[in-house]
């Protein structure tokens, strides 16, 4: 699993979360990070937490692309605007979850993301 987010506590706080349920995770700062590591083969979800109005970028759209082939994508976003939401969809993210919201809630849709894709 691929956690993305420039900040660190986010992406800190996402990892232990995810360890607690047994899942390996590796943490990233961009998406192009992600792209440029080698721990991405071996990736087969993604949590790319986004602040507001990143994804009306065209180059992080397409960054978003290539990190969401192949593997399933959940979108952690500050606003759940229509447009970042259509834009995440058609990047590949599979879901969407807005901020505020439980660990529960975001732990249990990495599973059943992780565990669609392994069965899929």
């Amino acid at each position: 699993m691929a956690i993305v987010s420039e900040d660190a506590q986010f992406r800190q706080s996402v990892k232990e979360l995810v360890e607690s349920a047994g899942l390996k995770a590796n943490t990233f700062p961009t998406l192009q990070a992600v792209l440029d590591a080698e721990e991405l083969k071996a990736c087969d979800c993604l949590v790319f937490h986004s602040e507001t109005n990143a994804l009306n970028d065209p180059v992080q759209q397409a960054r978003l692309r290539l990190v969401c082939a192949g593997r399933g994508g959940i979108l952690v976003t500050e606003q759940g605007n229509i447009r970042t939401v259509v834009q995440a969809l058609k990047a590949g993210i599979k879901d969407v979850l807005q901020k505020p919201y439980r660990d529960r809630e975001l732990l249990k849709r990495i599973v059943n993301l992780d565990g669609n894709l392994s069965h899929s």
